[in-house]
């Protein structure tokens, strides 16, 4: 009788849970344009062949929205055009491009997802200006954000990964990026072409494959990269016929390399946390840098007590390019023969790169629990020492 009533609950829930997750086809795309809007209440729409809606004209809204493309689809999910719209809550499982924008002004993008599989991009941002994405996740897309052209955008909070590139910057001018999440992407961020990029306070991490680098910048001019964490990637920063960029108060830290110069001229290097790199830094033709107030893996020496080294750091990548021009070098790195071979044959003055006042560095404790943490600790080791003594007493 028990199983009887459970099957019968079970078959009348059943068609209302169907009805409920159900998505919506859409046989042709969803036209929003002036000053409407569309709330999608959360329902979910499918569409094949053709984007599920098109924004254009002027401050139209589309919120709470998800939609699904048809497996090989090409065509965008949603295509963006004209001034001042918003996308709020919109969730996207793509076969083609997520979200399309492009000859556009001043369009927002709030707490919007995207996850592909790998065929086409995630956002794409084409001829636009005065954009805003907040909030933007991106997984499993070719580029998680892709801009091309263009001016004054910012990019805040963005989480994107397992894509190519995270963010791919091709020729945009005057652009922000806050506190981006950039990790397990073949390269977190590829910023060309550019002019006055800045990228701060973010964390680029654990990039994979035959590139993993962390940011790569290519012809970029005036780019400032401040207050980032760029960790275990093989290249932390690779920077190449670029000019001008500033590196400030970055912790570069478990790259196999810090970060490596091509043709890079102009730079101002200050204040960065390099320690623990396998290599801090390689370089090749790269002159006119400016690098002072690093903290650097190598010996220090402050008479002073002002917190920098009376001893100027000089890198050393001879040992480095050794091992990765032969790789049957590589079993014998930090051997003492080698290590006796790098301190005979240093690098060419070309290939080091000279920090002519380093800081010192010494760890510091800091406690950052509460009362109840200290508490607790505290009983806990009280109980601990008690049961001791009542098992010394047994």
């Amino acid at each position: 009788m028990k199983r009887l009533l459970i099957f019968i609950l079970f078959m009348c829930w059943m068609p209302h849970a169907n009805a409920e997750g159900a998505s919506i086809p859409v046989t042709e795309p969803i036209v929003i344009e002036s000053n409407n809007s569309f709330d999608g209440a959360g329902k979910t729409y499918t569409s094949c062949g053709h984007p599920a809606f098109i924004i254009k004209g002027t401050g139209a809204v589309l919120e709470r929205v998800s939609i699904q493309q048809c497996e090989g689809d090409e065509a965008p999910a949603i295509h963006v055009s004209g001034l001042g719209h918003q996308l709020l809550d919109v969730s996207i499982e793509s076969s083609g491009t997520g979200l399309l924008i492009e000859d556009s002004y001043g369009v927002r993008v709030i707490r919007t997802a995207v996850y592909g599989n790998g065929q086409a991009d995630g956002v794409a941002l084409l001829n636009s200006e005065a954009a805003e994405l907040k909030g933007v996740v991106v997984k499993g897309v070719r580029d998680g954000i892709y801009i091309e052209n263009g001016s004054q955008h910012t990019i805040v909070r963005p989480v994107i990964s397992y894509s190519r590139y995270g963010i791919h910057l091709m020729f945009p001018t005057d652009l922000v990026i806050s506190v981006p999440e950039l990790h397990h992407n073949l390269t977190g961020a590829m910023i060309m072409g550019t002019n006055r990029v800045v990228f701060k306070n973010g964390n680029v991490h654990d990039q994979f494959g035959g590139t993993a680098t962390g940011l790569m910048l290519y012809e970029a001019v005036d780019t400032t990269i401040e207050m980032t964490n760029i960790y275990g990637n093989h290249i932390g920063l690779y920077a190449e016929q670029s000019e001008g960029t500033i590196l400030e108060r970055n912790a570069i830290n478990g790259n196999d390399i810090g970060f490596q110069l091509k043709q890079a001229t102009g730079m101002m290097i200050l204040q960065n946390n390099l320690l623990g790199n396998r290599e801090s830094v390689t370089m090749v033709e790269s002159y006119e840098n400016i690098v002072q107030g690093n903290v650097w893996d190598g010996t220090t020496l402050d008479l002073d007590r002002d917190g920098y080294s009376e001893i100027p750091f000089r890198t050393d990548p001879y040992l480095f390019l050794l091992t990765d021009s032969y790789e049957a070098f590589e079993l014998l790195y930090g051997s003492p023969g080698l290590l006796l071979l790098e301190n005979i044959l240093r690098s060419p003055e070309d290939l080091s790169l000279t920090d002519i006042t380093p800081q010192t560095y010494s760890a510091t404790w800091q406690w950052n629990g509460s009362i109840w943490s200290l508490g607790s600790i505290i009983l806990f080791i009280m109980i601990w020492i008690i049961g001791r003594k009542r098992h010394e007493i047994v």
